[in-house]
């Protein structure tokens, strides 16, 4: 649980599932995309008088982001709740069906680019849980490396992974 609330060790996870430039791209996009459509669709729950779904999921996302990264979380919770303001205030709002669809062919593009890009199954399949909370942030991270920002994180990242691959190289000379 404690790596949980471990920026690096989120990012490193979710790193590891998303190594091509084509399939970060499609993440890039698609990450976003299925994170508003849901956010529409959850604005359609109310759980107590006014209060929805979506809120409870904005709130929950924007202290996990702050509690892993303070800086990046707050541009995170401002991003979160300028679009749940937008949904709320209706013109961000879709109408239900049309946020389903755009969640759908979402996933459905992300599915697609592991299996053309990566070969292997995506992150949400080890750890579900995991993957829908990091997915965000990770591409907002990516965003800012895009960017030149975040670049100590970017590279510690990098040695990360290489250990990784030569752990993984090592168990299947071992296992051929």
């Amino acid at each position: 649980m404690q790596d949980f609330f471990n920026l690096r060790k989120q990012l490193a996870f979710y790193q590891w599932y998303h190594q091509t430039p084509g399939n970060v791209a499609i993440h890039t996009v698609f990450v976003p995309v299925i994170l508003y459509s849901a956010m529409v669709m959850l604005h359609h729950v109310h759980i107590y008088k006014d209060v929805t779904l979506m809120e409870i999921v904005a709130v929950l996302l924007s202290v996990y982001y702050l509690i892993l990264d303070v800086p990046v979380g707050l541009l995170a919770a401002l991003i979160i709740t300028g679009v749940s303001y937008g949904i709320e205030q209706g013109p961000l709002d879709l109408r239900l069906w049309i946020a389903a669809v755009v969640f759908a062919v979402g996933w459905i593009c992300q599915f697609l680019g592991h299996a053309y890009y990566e070969h292997r199954r995506p992150a949400l399949l080890d750890n579900l849980v995991q993957s829908l909370m990091t997915a965000p942030f990770f591409v907002l991270f990516e965003v800012l490396f895009k960017l030149n920002l975040c670049k100590r994180l970017q590279a510690d990242l990098e040695v990360e992974h290489q250990r990784r691959v030569a752990e993984e190289n090592e168990r299947s000379l071992l296992n051929p």
